[in-house]
């Protein structure tokens, strides 16, 4: 995420000053870990919306797959497995929703992610805090009607002010 001086690669700069070696700037890209919501609201459509947002995310960290991990979390967390492909990400749940044991579960991996991308339809409780690093969470929309069917009152808790929150088409 940061910006970091190199030597690998010299300043083109380094032409104007004869017998000067200048380092270059280079921009690292992020640890990104993916939150999957697999709970029973989320529809396979919105599933595999999910793994493209997945596939998008790789591509934009250089298509270094290594830099980019996905928890599959209903009410419990998997494991964060690393990316190889999209395809063979294995998405597990159907329960209910507790993505703070999604959250949780992203920050005591190692290495620690730079960001955290919570992908759901937002019917889930939210952390009470912060985490640490950057957090954006991608919505699937949801028709105006009430989305739980046995509550018609029922309003999902909407996403934290601390996420950057995109709505996913």
């Amino acid at each position: 995420m940061g910006e970091n001086h190199t030597y690998r690669r010299p300043s083109r700069r380094s032409a104007a000053v004869p017998g000067v070696l200048l380092p270059s700037l280079r921009r690292t890209p992020p640890r990104v870990c993916v939150v999957i919501d697999t709970s029973g609201s989320v529809s396979d459509a919105e599933l595999g919306s999910a793994l493209l947002e997945v596939a998008a995310i790789a591509r934009a960290v250089g298509g270094r797959r290594d830099l980019v991990s996905v928890i599959s979390c209903d009410a419990a967390a998997g494991l964060a497995a690393p990316l190889c492909r999209a395809e063979d990400i294995e998405l597990i749940g159907g329960g209910g929703t507790d993505l703070r044991s999604g959250f949780t579960r992203a920050l005591r991996s190692r290495p620690r992610p730079d960001v955290i991308v919570a992908l759901t339809d937002g019917q889930t409780p939210w952390p009470s805090e912060a985490p640490p690093c950057r957090t954006v969470v991608g919505l699937f929309p949801r028709p105006a009607s009430g989305a739980d069917e046995q509550d018609p009152d029922y309003v999902p808790d909407t996403p934290p002010s601390w996420a950057r929150v995109v709505v996913i088409n």
